[in-house]
């Protein structure tokens, strides 16, 4: 009672933020941000474990984000299965040599990177696995070229406008914004195409729509909160 009666108050605070948010919509500036020459570069790192199902189209979508100049990190996190298998098949990767910074400190050692031999900006970094979670992550951030940097799960799907609503608290309040989070939602029973969401459906089972509430519940409601 007492956890929830919080949230009501903390969301009752936030509606008048997100109502004025809403009505700014429409002349929020995304056009810009994606046209400014100065808008910050962004590094999207991926941890990958054993994660042949999905990643491809994962990182395929990511690839076709609608954002001015960033790059997608794999960090293949010493997977026993096809992951990096998958990967070099999907985007001909060909390895390279990389100085990876050590400004932040890690466990498992990166043993290779590799590149496409096409134009996408994508980068797959080989590492031995440490058995914790931030490990892979710390490692992305010293290979991460640009000053932003966004972390999220392999089996994870972004919206097309994603990083633009994400940045833009950066592009107006550079000197206070330090961090900045988004909404995660289940896409159980939806049809996904090449790492895009085409038709938001629920799902069919009773377990995973107890599942798609609890995560508007924690995710959305409590977040906005």
């Amino acid at each position: 009672m007492a956890l929830n009666s919080g949230y009501l108050v903390l969301l009752g605070l936030a509606a008048v933020d997100v109502t004025r948010t809403v009505r700014r919509l429409d002349v929020a500036g995304y056009d810009d941000i994606f046209a400014n020459p100065l808008t910050p570069g962004v590094s999207v790192l991926v941890p990958a474990y054993n994660e042949e199902k999905m990643i491809v189209e994962s990182v395929r979508g990511l690839l076709s984000l609608r954002y001015p100049e960033y790059e997608v990190v794999v960090i293949d996190d010493g997977s026993t299965d096809a992951t990096f298998a998958r990967l070099e098949e999907a985007f001909d990767l060909v390895e390279v040599e990389r100085v990876v910074s050590p400004d932040v400190p890690t466990v498992g050692a990166v043993r290779s990177t590799y590149v496409p031999s096409g134009a996408d900006p994508l980068v797959v970094v080989r590492k031995d696995n440490a058995g914790r979670r931030s490990d892979p992550l710390n490692a992305g951030i010293n290979v991460a070229r640009y000053p932003l940097v966004c972390m999220i799960d392999a089996d994870s799907l972004l919206d097309e406008g994603a990083l633009l609503r994400v940045v833009k608290p950066f592009v107006d309040d550079p000197i206070r914004t330090v961090g900045a989070g988004g909404v995660i939602r289940a896409a159980n029973g939806s049809d996904v195409s090449r790492g895009r969401v085409v038709n938001p459906r629920m799902p069919s089972g009773w377990i995973a729509r107890v599942q798609i509430v609890e995560y508007l519940r924690s995710f959305l409601i409590g977040r906005t909160a």
